[in-house]
């Protein structure tokens, strides 16, 4: 059986389960309806024609209800290459307590993932203005697990791909006639634009490192937002930075935080904002933004009553960014910083730390498909640590990397399908970025809701070594449907 035909049988089929459940809709309703659902089967065929809209769409003969369905695949192959065993007792956590942590056999780590493997639901329920968005992930890009880690505290951060399927947003969204709009249930906070811009969206091959160590990633709570001609402005409220999939006395979420994010349009469209790519012949776009995030924790009940008064942190976050985009050419930059407190308690003293990240990448289209791309993103740390943490000592406190790779679309202006190849090089040792880890004193079990420690991030093509230098080559395949 043909593509095509394959396409028109499930639609078929998904027509007869819909007629079966709404048998006292009218005659012409019906063929109304098969109709639609035909023509989307039909459309979904024509791929090889060039530009082709993601997700297959059913919706009822009123027009207020419909159900769009679609995902991503993201098939990678990565070879990270690391120097040899040293020894750096400026470790704040020396893994093994020598200092060392790669032996021979680890320089080089090679192998194929799925760092994404996405489905997602979305539509209208009743009327054009309430919507829902539904997203999952068989690919958990958020576990913290060990990794090539010869630590056993487990130290180490992998992006997982044990393929369990992991919620990650879930909301309701109203919108007003006014520009007013308002979100609830769980969703990415508004604050870093490269996180909030989708994965099948990203310029490179995967978010940079500086980034994926500050991004917010879900939460639940609620969003208001205003979005005029010129400027939008995003605020929530909610359990706070990485807390998704929590119950409300869970200790592993803040117990508030409040974000605010701003952002004005100099010239082009807002459409232009949610990716990094321009085609060519697009017009000229200049977005300026900027975020901030404030969350408390620590004061309220949890499960055990004993953490009670151990979880006690603050956190700051806030960010400023930037893009500007033309015909075939595109450039975005950040600013990033961050504060983390842990306070004083019973069971000994907290500490602070502030961290800085920054980003500038671009991108230019050598043809209509081949798109050249390049980046460079580093972070800093002070050395305000807590004593668990192995006292005030970091070496370096500052780490930088370079990204540079192509982009091939198979189909031109669309993100469909697309095949990426990349290199990150890291410029410094980088063993030693769980220093940045936002956990003020692990001794007294003090910790900033939702942190983890930075390297290996296996999404960002980093493992961590104790030399500069280290070099991950990576390869992909992206399907977006």
């Amino acid at each position: 059986m043909g593509h095509t035909s394959k396409m028109f049988f499930i639609a078929g089929a998904a027509l007869g389960l819909a007629g079966t459940a709404m048998g006292a809709e009218s005659s012409d309703t019906s063929r109304a309806y098969n109709a639609e659902l035909t023509a989307d089967a039909a459309g979904r065929t024509s791929l090889a024609a060039g530009k082709a809209s993601q997700g297959l769409t059913i919706t009822d003969g009123s027009g207020n209800f419909s159900m769009r369905i679609g995902g991503l695949i993201q098939f990678r192959y990565t070879a990270d290459f690391r120097s040899g065993n040293t020894t750096d007792t400026n470790l704040p956590t020396p893994t093994p307590a020598s200092g060392g942590g790669v032996t021979g056999q680890d320089k080089a780590t090679i192998g194929f993932s799925l760092p994404r493997t996405q489905i997602y639901f979305a539509g209208m329920a009743g009327s054009p203005e309430l919507t829902y968005y539904i997203q999952g992930n068989f690919s958990s890009a958020s576990s913290n697990t060990t990794f090539n880690n010869p630590n056993p505290a487990g130290d180490y951060l992998q992006n997982s791909n044990n393929g369990n399927f992991q919620l990650e947003d879930a909301y309701i969204k109203y919108a007003f006639d006014n520009n007013w709009d308002v979100r609830f249930g769980q969703f990415k906070l508004p604050i870093l634009t490269e996180d909030l811009i989708g994965d099948g969206y990203q310029q490179s091959i995967d978010r940079s490192f500086v980034t994926n160590v500050y991004r917010q990633q879900r939460s639940q709570g609620i969003q208001v937002g205003y979005t005029a001609d010129s400027f939008r402005v995003l605020g929530a409220f909610s359990d706070g930075w990485r807390s998704a999939n929590t119950d409300y006395n869970n200790p592993n979420e803040s117990d508030y935080a409040v974000t605010l994010r701003i952002d004005g349009k100099f010239a082009g469209d807002w459409n232009q904002w949610n990716q990094f790519s321009s085609w060519q012949n697009s017009q000229f776009a200049a977005f300026l933004g900027g975020a901030i995030n404030w969350q408390q924790g620590g004061k309220t009940g949890t499960p055990g009553d004993a953490q009670v008064n151990l979880n006690q942190a603050n956190y700051l976050l806030w960010t400023i960014d930037g893009q500007v985009k033309g015909n075939g050419w595109n450039l975005y930059g950040a600013f990033i910083g961050s504060h983390a407190r842990t306070l004083n308690t019973i069971a000994g003293a907290g500490a602070n730390l502030n961290s800085y990240g920054w980003q500038i990448q671009g991108g230019w289209f050598a043809t209509q498909q081949i798109e050249i791309f390049g980046r460079y993103d580093g972070l800093y740390a002070n050395n305000s640590l807590g004593a668990a943490q192995g006292g005030g000592t970091v070496s370096p406190r500052t780490w930088n990397f370079i990204d540079f790779g192509v982009n091939y679309y198979l189909f031109p202006e669309s993100q469909t399908a697309k095949i990426s190849a990349d290199v990150v090089i890291g410029l410094n040792k980088s063993q030693n970025l769980q220093a940045i880890n936002f956990q003020g004193n692990a001794g007294t079990g003090q910790f900033v809701p939702g942190s983890t420690v930075a390297a290996p991030d296996t999404n960002a093509g980093v493992l961590g070594g104790p030399k500069a230098g280290e070099v991950a080559i990576r390869a992909q395949f992206q399907l977006l449907f």
